[in-house]
């Protein structure tokens, strides 16, 4: 079939081009156009179409901060096959707008019945293209993927192509000042965007602006390039329109000198830009990103917490504070982000009242913990999550009093705060007496707040136990908030440093399974000894704080001893016997994580690796074929495992018969071995205690802060029974 194709004439002065930028922000960047003179414009979806001249265009990309990309339509046409796409570019007038000398790129968007394929549908362009030149002058371009002379788009809509010249030649978000690989996901023209949504220009006549979680710097950067009217094209070297044949280097060197001119002295502008942030990467960023867009003196960025930073602040003056927080994307982030959100609104509304604030967040539980009605909020699309900016007046009749004055706690919350106190204070002589890191504070204690909590220094762990069916999943999701916004009034521990999990069953190689990929790791201290614990990562830490009073038996039990760890999971006990004075330890685990783990706690301590092996293996068929002999056994089998490392599957009710007559075939005649599991119902085999000598410890083998949990686990001493 003959494809029609109706061709754009971009020959003459008149260009019709259109304009991407973020979902959302299409007003702002039309305002934006219009402050530049190009009042030519006509709103779409994610894009401002523009008609202009040359000149026009050229200020769209050098002066536009919420521009994505500047697209000038060459043809669109109807698609009814693949031919189609082919007849249809290969039917432009090509030589309007490049040579065959040119180098080109082709950028396919989008699929139909026809072209199911993205990369299908470039190369059918770039063959239509490249025949068309052959036809004109028996040459053809060459494909540059990263910067050519002319980027091509083709975006396809159900059966209509749309073909055009992407004259930015590259995203304009990129300024050319951020380094590649910054950590910071905000894109500049969305960081711009929202800065001109909250009223921030060059003309806004506000005279501070704070970023109080800043990352790397980019609302910072952008507002200070507003007030000091730099264009945000001026430091980009390459252009899609450099290539283009119908473009004029002479009005753009123009225009790019007065841009040059244009911009303020910054000693003349009398605004305070002030940013800070807690992790030293994210400064270290934002400083070489303000050096990179000459912004040294400008603005002054520091490594702290909002809560603790003293930061120059003007009352009578008016200001502008914007932040991008963390969202929490998974249900323990966003439990770990209640206290931060509530402490960033109380710090507004304590600090800089009468002032503005906007904040960006894609989730709404943690934007109503703002104790601010908004005034209007605006979505938009961040790293591919659909964000709200709110925009808060710190104003009277906005702020929310009652909650600032009850400290933004909830009955509930401050409930839970008390119970926690009254724990913690109960536990604090102990705690300080015996130099105890790590300590159970809270477990379960009221039914309705069915959560666990450990404390890790200065962090608290908190497990939330699986919830019945009966209870209403809502509810039970706002008693872990209140949970978690109490911790850090409580204990005392800062916001960031409440990690939060939901703790089931885990059977098999659930079991060791990663939760996160942080490899957040600190290291604790015991009794003398020093532990490697991940909080993040796994469903457990790495120490089984249930086993502390064990740990200490076994280090006061193992001097000249020959000790075996079976299930030893990190380690730990391994670790204690060493400190203990034991003349060697074998400690057995099938897990690859957990045996690494416990050759890395073993080394941390300083222990030899030829008197201190670990070994990975099946501990049932490691016993079933070993003859070696210990002075000291400890064994903590899981209740249930049905790992493929396993030859079998190990129920401990049915199985720890065998499994303890097997141990004690490997115990010298005066050992000991110390049993212990966590399976609530066990009853140990009334054999067992006939054939040997059995002693009940679970009482003594329980700390001050498991005393209300006596059925974490069990625990016995066997010995072989004397002779005679």
């Amino acid at each position: 079939m003959n494809t029609q194709v109706e061709t754009v004439d971009t020959v003459g002065q008149t260009y019709h081009l259109e304009i991407t930028c973020p979902l959302g922000l299409e007003n702002v960047l039309e305002q934006e156009l219009h402050s530049e003179g190009l009042m030519g414009t006509r709103l779409g979806e994610a894009q401002v179409k523009l008609t202009t001249d040359l000149e026009g265009m050229y200020k769209a990309c050098l002066w536009s901060r919420v521009a994505t990309r500047v697209m000038l339509p060459v043809a669109n046409f109807k698609m009814e096959s693949a031919d189609d796409l082919y007849e249809g570019v290969k039917a432009i007038e090509w030589s309007d707008h490049m040579t065959a000398a040119n180098t080109i790129a082709i950028d396919c968007h989008g699929t139909n019945h026809h072209i199911r394929n993205t990369q299908f549908g470039s190369v059918r362009a770039k063959d239509a293209i490249a025949d068309y030149f052959v036809a004109l002058s028996g040459e053809r371009p060459n494909v540059e993927k990263v910067q050519p002379d002319i980027r091509i788009s083709i975006r396809i809509k159900r059966d209509i192509v749309t073909v055009s010249i992407d004259l930015s030649g590259d995203s304009m978000h990129r300024r050319d000042y951020r380094q590649q690989g910054s950590m910071a996901p905000l894109k500049e023209n969305l960081a711009a965007g929202l800065l001109l949504r909250a009223d921030w220009n060059r003309d806004c006549g506000l005279t501070q602006l704070i970023d109080p979680m800043c990352g790397s710097g980019t609302f910072l950067v952008e507002a200070a390039m507003m007030s000091l009217d730099m264009a945000p094209g001026l430091r980009r070297g390459y252009w899609g329109f450099k290539g283009w044949k119908q473009h004029d280097h002479r009005l753009w060197q123009q225009l790019m000198d007065f841009a040059k001119n244009r911009k303020k002295d910054p000693a003349e502008l009398g605004i305070r830009f002030q940013g800070t942030d807690r992790e030293q990467r994210a400064i270290a960023a934002s400083r070489e990103n303000i050096k990179r867009a000459g912004l040294v003196g400008v603005i002054d960025v520091s490594m702290a917490s909002f809560q603790q930073h003293d930061f120059v602040i003007e009352q009578e003056k008016p200001g502008l504070v914007i932040c991008n927080p963390p969202y929490g994307e998974r249900l323990g982030d966003e439990m770990a982000l209640i206290a931060l959100y509530r402490q960033l609104g109380e710090w507004v509304v304590t600090h800089v009242r009468g002032w503005q604030f906007m904040m960006l967040t894609s989730n709404d539980h943690l934007a109503r913990q703002i104790p601010v009605r908004p005034e209007k909020s605006t979505r938009v699309i961040n790293g591919g999550l659909e964000c709200r900016a709110y925009r808060f007046p710190l104003l009277d009749g906005y702020i929310k009093e009652d909650a600032v004055a009850q400290s933004i706690m909830t009955p509930g919350a401050q409930m839970f705060a008390n119970r926690l106190q009254k724990n913690a204070k109960k536990l604090k002589k102990w705690v300080e007496k015996n130099n105890i890191e790590c300590y159970r504070v809270y477990d379960a204690d009221m039914p309705e707040y069915a959560v666990a909590i450990d404390v890790y220094q200065d962090w608290a762990h908190v497990q939330e136990y699986k919830a019945p069916k009966s209870v209403d999943p809502e509810k039970a999701t706002q008693r872990l908030f209140e949970v978690v916004s109490s911790i850090p009034t409580a204990l005392n521990i800062a916001e960031a440093n409440v990690i939060v999990k939901h703790r089931q069953k885990q059977t098999g190689k659930a079991q060791y399974e990663k939760l996160d990929q942080s490899n957040h790791e600190i290291i604790v201290k015991e009794y003398g000894c020093e532990f490697i614990v991940n909080l993040k990562d796994y469903l457990d830490t790495g120490l089984f704080l249930d086993h502390r009073p064990v740990r200490k038996l076994i280090q006061d039990r193992a001097n000249g001893k020959r000790f075996l760890n079976l299930f030893c999971y990190t380690a730990s006990a391994s670790v204690h016997a060493g400190e203990g004075g034991a003349r060697s330890s074998l400690s057995v685990d099938m897990s690859n994580t957990y045996t690494e783990w416990a050759r890395r706690n073993i080394e941390l301590n300083e222990f030899s690796e030829r008197d201190h092996k670990v070994e990975r293996a099946d501990c049932i068929e490691w016993l079933r074929h070993s003859n070696d002999e210990f002075d000291l056994i400890f064994m903590d089998p899981p209740t249930f495992s049905n790992s493929k490392k396993m030859s079998e599957i190990l129920d401990i009710q049915r199985d720890h018969g065998e499994l303890l007559r097997l141990a004690m075939a490997r115990l010298a005649k005066d050992g000991e071995l110390i049993f212990s599991n966590n399976y609530r119902r066990f009853v140990l085999d009334k054999d067992i205690e006939e054939e040997f000598s059995v002693q009940n410890i679970t009482k003594l083998s329980m700390d001050p802060d498991f005393e209300r949990n006596t059925k974490i686990h069990q625990c016995w001493i066997l010995r072989h029974r004397s002779e005679g």
